[in-house]
Order: C-alpha cells, then structure tokens, then sequence
C-alpha cells in the first residue's frame, strides 16, 4: 500500500507539474512576443520576421500573438526601435564632440547596413518615435549642446545627420568598393559637420564672459 501511495503521489505531482509548464508556455504577452522578436532579428537578421517565425520561437500557435500585436508591421516597428536604441553609447570616452558624433553616426550607420529592412519603420517613425529612437536621438543631441549648440540648431543636425545616414546606407556598394564608400562617408559626415560649426555659441559666450572680466577688473 506504500508503494502505492507513493506512485500515485509520484503521479499526481507529474501531472501538476506538466500542467503547469503547459500553462506557463501558453501563457503570452506583448513583452515576450517582443523580446522574441528582438531576439530572432538579432540572431537571424530583421529579414526573418514573421508573425510565423516569432511564434515558432515561442513554441505557440501563430494565431496567439495577434492578442498581443496587431500584425507583422507593427511588430517590426518595435523591433527596429529597440534595434536602434541598443547602439551603444558608452563607449565614447574623452573624445572631440566630433569625433563622438562620428562614433554614434558610424554605429548607425552600420546597423542599417546590418539590418537594411530596418529603414522604412525607422524613417517613418521619426514623427513619433520609440523609447529607442528617443535614446540614441538623446545620446546625439547632448553631444552637441555640450558642445556648444542651441537646442534648435542641435535638433536640426540630428535630423541632417540621420538623414545622411540612411541616404548612405541605402546607397552603399556591398562589393569590395566599400572601403571608398566608406572614405566618401566619412568626408561627407565631416563636411556636414563643418557647415554647423559657424552655429556654436560657446566660443562666442567664452569671447563675452572674457570681455565681462577685464570691465568688472578694470583691465582693457
């Protein structure tokens, strides 16, 4: 009767314990289905979404993420938002404001190039823009008004400078001219750059405040 006893426990535990993992693998939301999502392209590139595929690597049905997202588009558009908000922006360290945008740029650029499916949901989300864009957009800006530009002129070169980097990305060779594409690029990132400089107002506040001293000292 032990034994018994103890096999039908043994049992009864197995059947609750499946129950349960049948019940924890069913059980879906919008954060999983993304995170999966974010995962696939990362692993098998931005081409390999599909309402489909996200399902597979979930274990479920197809017809159960349309509870969480309304199509493959829209799935996408997250994807590529939190693609564009995983540029990492730590690495910047005691660099010229310019070399630190090139840095950004480049990282940009380069994950358009890795993912160029990425650039329709990413260019047409630019009116309301994702945690992600708002990040690297964030990122991009400081830069510059630690630089020296106003809020204005700093908003205005980001929109330039990410513009320029979907026109270079879309239009990158992906033979062995690369090297002189990217040589044209970097020229090009730089002559943007320069055409702003002339907006800087820290070294004329500097010319001011320099000004402000030698009247308060009494020096000419």
């Amino acid at each position: 009767m032990a034994t018994a006893a103890i096999a039908g426990s043994e049992s009864k535990r197995r059947s609750t314990s499946s129950r349960g993992a049948y019940k924890g693998k069913q059980k879906l939301s919008r954060e999983r289905v993304e995170k999966a999502a974010v995962a696939l392209a990362k692993s098998e590139g931005f081409g390999a979404l599909s309402i489909r595929n996200v399902a597979k690597v979930l274990g479920v049905a197809p017809m159960a993420l349309y509870t969480h997202v309304k199509n493959k588009d829209e799935m996408a558009e997250h994807v590529a938002d939190a693609l564009i908000g995983g540029i990492d922006v730590r690495t910047l360290g005691a660099l010229t404001w310019q070399d630190r945008i090139r840095t950004l740029l480049r990282a940009h650029r380069d994950l358009i190039l890795k993912h160029p499916e990425i650039t329709p949901y990413v260019a047409t989300a630019s009116a309301e823009p994702g945690p992600g864009a708002m990040r690297f957009r964030g990122s991009v800006t400081n830069v510059l008004t630690q630089a020296g530009f106003i809020d204005d002129a700093a908003e205005d070169l980001y929109f330039t400078l990410v513009t320029y980097n979907y026109g270079s990305a879309v239009t990158a060779p992906v033979s062995s001219a690369k090297s002189n594409s990217l040589l044209k690029y970097n020229d090009g990132l730089s002559t943007i750059l320069n055409s702003y400089e002339d907006q800087l107002i820290r070294p004329a506040l500097g010319i001011v405040e320099s000004m402000r001293e030698r009247l308060r000292f009494g020096r000419r």
